[in-house]
């Protein structure tokens, strides 16, 4: 009898507590002890099938911002874009620091840019855009590395020309397109002939385990993964230490040749990010400082800017397309556009053409609005009590722009799953709304080398082929929809005709 008194007491306790840290934060799903709303989450996620549809029936029954408990830690989504701005951009400096899914900081020890928080990401931060804008990012020298990587692939393919149409694999030729420009800038080195292959399995072994990034893999402490799903962490440590490898491989190369007296840096004018890196270790190290530079965070970096740049901006490119052949008419109203621009096809599009071509630019904002990579977005730390849209949010929380539901968001974009470019044209405020980088203090620091690739690369293959599908039409549906990461259908094929 004691036992039971006892019992029911902490229960009581745990649910009164419970419920006084509920009312400090926004509204949401009742949640319970211990657990949260983990077992609703579970529900909505399968009765909606996926997961950007339970946070939109969340922001539909409890407002553009709700709060949902990942077991005892409150998360408060924002779904709105105002809101966002407040939180992110004008109050940024309260939510610089990311809450780290558990396997992620288990991986990088708070290295490099993603997962790293406080004076190492700062520092990472600020070096890494200093030295994006020193090799010309957003200027005509970025420029002309995407170019000559889109012109090399466009060589291939009208070598491959049969009777005048090449058949392409959509995802291998961005892939590769994308990795070569991002390796090029990293380690100066671009994919070609003698080593597409490996890097094709690499892209490979990614995909296959997309599956284990859910929501749930994400939560999970690192201890809790090791013992109930222990297949399921070694696959995630693998392919995330893989990845590291293959492309800090180059750097590491260049460092030991570095210290043994074999290679000489040029802090003066460095040809890509490693020698950069390199000519801050030499600096540092003739003024005798105790730095953050070291090999191992230069590995973290390299592995952050590689997988962010690479994988997000060649899966948005492959969704694209998806929706562009699906959608002709739009090609043919871009093609009109840029052959008014560029004197008939006389020349390549270029940055410069960006301000001319209105439509074009909400093509690329209406494809990065449904591509939306992310399902599910990185968590800031709360630091400090705040006020987020009049409700108290407590410290100890976390907090994020949910930019999943936030671009289906149909109070926003009318008609969101429909693809409508033209809305972007008829509300040009809207172009702002789209926000698949992120926003505030930690937005992602290759937006400006994505943005530059993706008009670059959508705009000068339009301009320069007829594009269809090959055989029946792509699937536009998001393939891991219970994911933390969207897939667009990647088994579809082109078919160019050189015009």
């Amino acid at each position: 009898m004691i036992i039971v008194l006892l019992l029911t007491t902490f229960l009581a306790v745990l649910i009164v507590r419970q419920y006084l840290k509920a009312k400090k934060l926004p509204p949401g799903p009742t949640s319970l002890p211990l657990i949260g709303n983990i077992h609703q989450l579970v529900y909505y996620i399968w009765r909606e099938r996926g997961v950007v549809r339970a946070f939109t029936y969340f922001r539909k029954t409890y407002g553009d911002v709700f709060t949902l408990w990942f077991g005892p830690i409150p998360h408060v989504s924002i779904c709105d874009y105002e809101t966002s701005q407040e939180v992110f951009v004008k109050n940024g400096n309260k939510y610089k620091d990311r809450f780290l899914p558990p396997v992620f900081a288990h991986v990088s020890d708070n290295l490099g840019l993603v997962s790293a928080n406080g004076e190492v990401w700062a520092e990472m931060r600020r070096f890494t855009l200093l030295a994006f804008r020193n090799m010309g990012v957003g200027r005509d020298l970025m420029e002309e590395r995407i170019l000559d990587e889109l012109d090399a692939r466009c060589a291939e393919i009208d070598a491959d020309a049969v009777n005048g149409k090449t058949i392409v694999h959509t995802s291998d030729f961005f892939d590769l397109t994308v990795g070569s420009v991002i390796n090029n800038t990293l380690v100066g080195k671009r994919f070609d002939a003698h080593n597409k292959q490996e890097f094709l399995e690499l892209k490979a072994l990614m995909e296959s385990t997309a599956d284990l990034f859910s929501i749930f893999d994400l939560s999970l402490p690192v201890w809790i993964m090791k013992t109930f799903f222990p297949n399921r962490y070694s696959r995630i440590i693998e392919v995330q230490q893989k990845v590291l490898n293959f492309v800090s491989r180059e750097a590491m190369e260049r460092y030991n040749k570095w210290k043994s007296g074999e290679y000489t840096v040029n802090s003066e004018d460095p040809q890509d990010f490693v020698e950069a890196y390199l000519a801050k270790m030499e600096q540092e190290e003739k003024n005798g400082e105790s730095s953050l530079y070291t090999m191992e965070c230069l590995k973290h970096v390299i592995g952050d800017l590689w997988f962010a740049g690479q994988d997000t901006t060649s899966t948005t490119l492959v969704s694209g397309f998806n929706q562009l052949v699906n959608h002709p008419e739009v090609m043919e109203k871009c093609k009109k556009e840029l052959m008014r621009l560029t004197e008939n096809g006389s020349r390549p599009l270029r940055l410069k053409d960006r301000a001319e071509s209105q439509y074009l630019n909400a093509v690329i904002a209406e494809i990065q609005r449904h591509a939306s990579i992310l399902s599910v977005n990185f968590w800031r730390i709360n630091h400090e009590p705040t006020v987020v849209k009049g409700y108290p949010v407590d410290s100890g929380s976390v907090i994020t722009a949910q930019l999943g539901a936030l671009h289906v968001n149909n109070d926003i974009f009318k008609n969101a799953h429909e693809f409508y470019p033209d809305r972007f044209i008829e509300n040009e405020k809207l172009l702002n709304q789209v926000i698949p980088f992120g926003i505030g203090k930690r937005s992602c620091v290759g937006e400006n080398i994505a943005r530059s690739e993706m008009y670059l690369m959508i705009g000068n293959l339009i301009l320069r082929y007829d594009i269809k599908a090959h055989g029946s039409l792509p699937s536009t549906d998001d393939k891991l929809p219970y994911s933390a990461g969207k897939l667009p259908d990647k088994t579809m094929k082109l078919e160019f005709v050189r015009l």
